[in-house]
């Protein structure tokens, strides 16, 4: 087995766990954020520019700032969304799927423009400085302790998702949205709060991006994170525990087909074509089976 790629495929993984969970959350509370890319596109963004401006700073400072304002920047993006929900009676999808749109051509001029790298010709940000990458403890692999990081987070969403009156608050306002109303629920906090960690997780993956991946925030970085690791979260069933092996499977699909497109001297779109048909097997056979759970629950 190919090290490179196999660590490549593990990295990628951890990118799907950590915006799948914020996924998760989303759909746990009844408003599926669809702004993923744009939001982790300025994670990344502001998290390399931390670093870059702040380098003379010793890096145990940096570090958490650059993880903290990207959490804070993603977040605020979609508690906007949520505040247009709540108070101007948009729809929340609608909303955060449109303010990724637009985020995303501001970061690219951004990028092609004031903060891009003038050492290389690549459309990027400088690159972060060693002291704040994560390192490979694989020899001629990639691998590094991202994959640890992330497995933790599912598992402390698993137990805050279903041993906590919170989680169990929020799955409840979800699917019975009367019900958490006739509860007395604070259900304006239950929004405002899913939407912040989901915009957060989001965020927290881009910073791991280009802290573990890609070492800078280049143009466009974030392309298939955000639908791949929906994708990850719908095949898992919003449950974070089983988003691990259904991020895993994402991410060796997407590494190993994009390999052998290039080895084939494919184009990329075939190697979407190929993850697209392993996922149309997974979910076809979902889908008709909450058809059939809906048409016998009217008889």
């Amino acid at each position: 087995m190919n090290l490179y790629f196999f660590g490549s495929a593990i990295n990628i993984s951890a990118l799907y766990m950590t915006a799948g969970l914020g996924a998760a959350i989303s759909i746990k509370s009844g408003n599926l954020n669809l702004g993923g890319e744009g939001q982790i596109y300025i994670g990344g963004f502001v998290c390399a520019i931390v670093l870059q401006t702040f380098q003379s700073v010793p890096v145990v400072l940096t570090l958490p700032l650059s993880l903290l304002l990207a959490i804070i920047a993603s977040a605020a993006i979609a508690c906007l969304c949520a505040f247009f929900k709540l108070n101007r009676n948009s729809d929340f999808l609608f909303t955060s799927f449109i303010s990724s749109a637009a985020i995303i051509p501001v970061i690219d001029g951004l990028i092609a423009g004031p903060f891009r790298s003038r050492s290389d010709n690549l459309l990027s940000t400088p690159f972060i400085p060693d002291s704040a990458r994560f390192k490979a403890f694989v020899p001629r692999s990639p691998l590094t302790i991202m994959i640890a990081i992330t497995v933790a987070f599912c598992i402390f969403f698993f137990f805050a998702i279903n041993r906590t009156a919170y989680g169990r608050k929020l799955t409840i306002y979800g699917t019975a949205p009367l019900l958490a109303e006739y509860a007395g629920y604070n259900e304006k906090k239950l929004f405002y709060s899913s939407a912040l960690i989901s915009g957060g997780m989001h965020g927290l993956c881009g910073a791991l991006a280009v802290l573990g991946v890609y070492f800078t925030c280049h143009s466009g970085f974030y392309q298939g994170i955000g639908w791949n690791s929906l994708s990850a979260t719908m095949i898992a069933n919003s449950n974070p525990l089983l988003l691990i092996p259904s991020s895993l499977f994402m991410g060796f699909i997407t590494t190993y087909a994009n390999k052998y497109a290039m080895y084939a001297n494919f184009t990329f779109d075939v190697s979407g074509l190929i993850q697209a048909a392993f996922l149309f097997i997974i979910s076809f056979p979902l889908y008709t089976k909450q058809n059939f759970i809906k048409r016998e629950a009217k008889r």
